[in-house]
């Protein structure tokens, strides 16, 4: 007996045009690699969501790789630690590096209603269930 396996649907993402822009910008100073890798694309989709966030990340994002500490530095002291940005960056870093995150799920669902739509599509592209839409 062959037990089917379940149909695997994907989403899609749509980006503002702004957004849209930002994330282009970031993920063409990778590697063909590196942009085909859902943990760049997910932590370049949350880096770039922002135009605070982006100002910061831009210069950080290159085929070396994306220098997380100094993003992570620089957003705490701009932000504070209990800011809902923080609270996106610190997502975006560890689903990055993949180790484990220094915001818990209450911290991400009190991020507000621009970051925690973010912070959840960025869940989905890591987790290859989703595809992004950047604007032409």
């Amino acid at each position: 007996m062959t037990i089917p396996m379940p149909k695997k649907e994907y989403i899609s993402i749509k980006m503002a045009p702004e957004h849209s822009r930002r994330y282009q910008q970031l993920m063409s100073t990778l590697t063909k690699y590196q942009r085909a890798d859902r943990s760049y694309m997910a932590a370049c989709y949350l880096l770039s969501a922002d135009d605070d966030v982006f100002e910061i990340a831009d210069g950080l994002v290159d085929i070396e790789g994306i220098d997380f500490a100094m993003i992570r530095t620089v957003t705490k002291k701009k932000f504070g630690a209990s800011s809902s940005t923080y609270t996106a960056v610190e997502v975006g870093y560890s689903l990055f590096s993949w180790k484990d995150c220094r915001v818990n799920p209450h911290d991400m669902a009190q991020s507000g209603a621009f970051w925690l739509p973010i912070i959840c599509n960025a869940l989905l592209i890591q987790g290859n269930a989703t595809n992004v839409e950047v604007a032409e």
